[in-house]
C-alpha cells in the first residue's frame, strides 16, 4: 500500500513539475528582444535581439518549432540559432503589426496601410491569398495590431483608433462590428462564440456577445487584487480556462518595475501567476505560451533546461 501511495505522489511529483516548466515567448513595442522565458522562474532562456527600429507586437511559435514575428516594416521566421528562415518585407508607406499561424497551415499577415491587406503565406513565405480593405484612417500605425481568423473563417479587426472590432469575410466586406470603450489591440473568441478583447488605454479587458453586439463582462484594475492595468495588450485563454493578460506599460509614466507586465487569472479574477521584471525583460505587448509538447521539443532541439 506504501508503494502504491509513493509511485502516485511520484508521478504527481513529475507531472506538475513538467507543467510548471513551459515556457512563454514574449515581446513588445518598445522592447529590443524577443525573449523565451521559464513560466516557473521568470528566468531567460533565449533572447533573439531586433534590429534598429523594429517594433515587434505579434510572436508566435511555427509548427516546426520556429519563430514567426512581426516587426512593423515586415515578417520574418527565425530559428533559436537566430537563423533567418524568411523575410517578408513592406513598403515605407505601410506597417506589418500582426502575424499569426492558421489552423489549416500556413500563416496570416496583418498590413496597415491604403488600402489595408490580409495576406496568408505558406511556410516559405509565398503569398497564397491576398484580401484588401479600406478602414478610412490615414495613418497605418493607427490601425490595427492583431488580427485573428474566426472558426467561421472570418477576420477579426481591431480598428484602434476607431474603438471598434470589426469582422471580414473572405472577401474583405464587413459583416458585423463592434463598439468598444478602447481601442483594442487583438481579440479571441470563446467557446460560446462571444468575444474576449482587450481595450487598451481603456485600462481593461470585455467579453461581447457575438450575437447581440452587448458588452456582457468587463475586467478592470478594480477587479485584480493589487494589479493595476495599464495598456491592455494581447490577452489569451489557457487550456485551463485562464486568461493569460499582457500588461503593456509604455503609455505609462507611473508603471514602476513591479508592475506585472504578464499575468494569467483564473475565473474568479485571481492572480495565479505573473512576471514583474521591467529591468530585465522590458515591455510585454504579445506573448506565446508553449503547449507540453512544444516545449519538451524545444528542450530536446537546444538542449533547454
Amino acid at each position: 500500500m506504501k508503494r502504491i501511495i509513493l509511485l502516485i505522489l511520484t508521478v504527481f511529483s513529475i507531472g506538475f513539475h513538467s507543467a510548471a516548466k513551459n515556457k512563454i515567448l514574449v515581446a513588445g513595442s518598445g522592447n529590443t528582444n524577443i525573449l523565451l522565458i521559464d513560466k516557473e522562474t521568470g528566468n531567460i532562456d533565449w533572447s533573439h535581439p531586433l534590429e534598429k527600429g523594429e517594433e515587434c507586437n505579434s510572436v508566435a511559435l511555427t509548427p516546426d518549432g520556429n519563430v514567426i514575428y512581426s516587426y512593423s516594416k515586415g515578417a520574418k521566421i527565425v530559428n533559436f540559432n537566430h537563423d533567418v528562415i524568411w523575410n517578408f518585407n513592406v513598403s515605407d508607406k505601410q506597417e506589418l503589426q500582426s502575424v499569426s499561424v492558421l489552423k489549416r497551415g500556413g500563416f496570416l499577415l496583418g498590413i496597415c496601410g491604403t488600402p489595408s491587406q490580409l495576406l496568408e503565406v505558406d511556410s516559405k513565405g509565398k503569398v497564397t491569398n491576398k484580401i484588401e480593405f479600406d478602414l478610412n484612417i490615414e495613418h497605418p500605425h493607427a490601425q490595427f495590431r492583431q488580427i485573428r481568423q474566426s472558426k467561421n473563417n472570418n477576420y477579426l479587426v481591431p480598428v484602434m483608433s476607431s474603438k471598434k472590432l470589426i469582422e471580414l469575410n473572405a472577401q474583405g466586406q464587413t459583416i458585423s462590428e463592434f463598439n468598444l470603450p478602447g481601442g483594442p489591440f487583438s481579440s479571441f473568441e470563446l467557446k460560446n462564440g462571444n468575444l474576449f478583447i482587450p481595450c487598451g488605454d481603456a485600462h481593461c479587458l470585455v467579453e461581447v456577445d457575438r450575437i447581440t453586439g452587448e458588452e456582457v463582462k468587463r475586467i478592470s484594475s478594480d477587479d485584480l487584487a493589487k494589479v493595476s492595468l495599464y495598456f491592455v495588450a494581447e490577452i489569451s485563454q489557457l487550456k485551463n480556462g485562464n486568461l493569460m493578460v499582457s500588461n503593456w506599460t509604455g503609455h505609462s509614466k507611473e508603471a514602476t518595475n513591479n508592475a506585472p507586465q504578464l499575468f494569467e487569472i483564473d475565473a474568479k479574477n485571481n492572480i495565479v501567476w505573473s512576471l514583474s521584471n521591467q529591468s530585465k525583460v522590458g515591455m510585454i505587448s504579445a506573448f506565446y505560451c508553449l503547449n507540453q509538447k512544444e516545449t519538451s521539443q524545444l528542450k530536446r532541439a537546444y538542449n533547454f533546461k
